[in-house]
């Protein structure tokens, strides 16, 4: 006889059990006497099937908890900052190349205007501190695309302030959708954010999960997410190719930086601030690389 296990982790929780007919039942008899029988049963067979069948990660992702990660080896100041990404370790090299990101946008050349396409589904809330920056992980479904091609979204972090500028002039804060074609090419647009007085709902419900995850991953299974809803109405753009923003640097990256903001309210950065603390890398010599404006009007 299959018993529950689902409605025995609830009832350890103190939460009740979905089925009325089940041996947990909440009824205080009936659970002190079938707990003492089955509870070195189910521990033993929950040894057995969690490194297999269902890993431990997946029990955190259940139950909406937080779980450690490995937080990365280099940071935003000091010995570990952006002027020595390059010398923290050999597959960091990059971050000494010739096209880096981020860059002045300033002066892009203007170009017929092809507009960006983007199809992005809803999801369970999965975000990762891995100590510099709090990335939100995305599952297969969601994509962007440009002339016709196609890249797949694989997830969304945040800088605060922005990375990218205009003018010499930066955002409160920047948001990153990262994205990846069938050939392994990467793929990120950029979001310009400024501090107004507007709420948004997907911010707030990424933001209520930010303090105190300190190098720490969290699943909200009953959070639904959608990145669409962070992008502005005017999806007009600049794009060039350069880097990761982030060891290891890689190149080759094709960037398209939304020329119109996307408000709101202040409290957002300052919680940010408070959460991760400033996550700017500077701005990095074009060294002759074209910026294309690509803008409606």
């Amino acid at each position: 006889m299959w018993y529950p296990l689902l409605d025995w982790v609830k009832v350890r929780n103190g939460i009740e059990p979905m089925c009325p007919g089940s041996i947990f039942s909440t009824d205080g008899r009936l659970l002190r006497r079938r707990a003492r029988t089955h509870r070195i049963a189910i521990t033993s067979l929950l040894s057995l099937l969690l490194p297999v069948a269902f890993p431990v990660h997946a029990w955190h992702s259940l139950l909406g908890l937080q779980e450690p990660v490995t937080r990365v080896d280099w940071g935003y100041a000091a010995d570990r900052g952006p002027e020595h990404w390059g010398d923290l370790a050999p597959e960091y090299a990059a971050c000494k190349g010739e096209r880096q990101s981020p860059v002045d946008l300033s002066g892009g050349q203007r170009v017929r205007y092809s507009p960006l396409s983007f199809r992005y589904r809803s999801s369970p809330l999965s975000i990762v501190d891995n100590g510099s920056v709090i990335r939100v992980e995305t599952p297969p479904g969601s994509y962007m695309s440009v002339g016709g091609h196609r890249y797949q979204l694989e997830g969304f972090h945040f800088h605060v302030p922005g990375e990218h500028r205009i003018g010499g002039v930066a955002p409160d804060m920047e948001l990153h959708l990262e994205h990846r074609d069938q050939q392994g090419r990467i793929a990120i647009v950029a979001v310009f954010m400024r501090v107004g007085r507007r709420m948004n709902s997907i911010l707030s419900r990424i933001w209520d999960h930010l303090l105190g995850m300190q190098g720490s991953r969290f699943y909200g299974r009953q959070t639904g997410i959608n990145p669409r809803f962070l992008l502005p109405g005017d999806q007009s753009y600049y794009a060039y190719v350069g880097s990761l923003t982030e060891p290891p640097c890689t190149e080759g990256v094709e960037w398209f930086v939304l020329a119109k903001p996307v408000e709101i309210d202040r409290s957002y950065v300052h919680r940010f601030l408070r959460a991760v603390g400033p996550n700017a890398r500077p701005i990095q010599p074009l060294n002759g690389r074209a910026v294309l404006a690509s803008l409606r009007r």
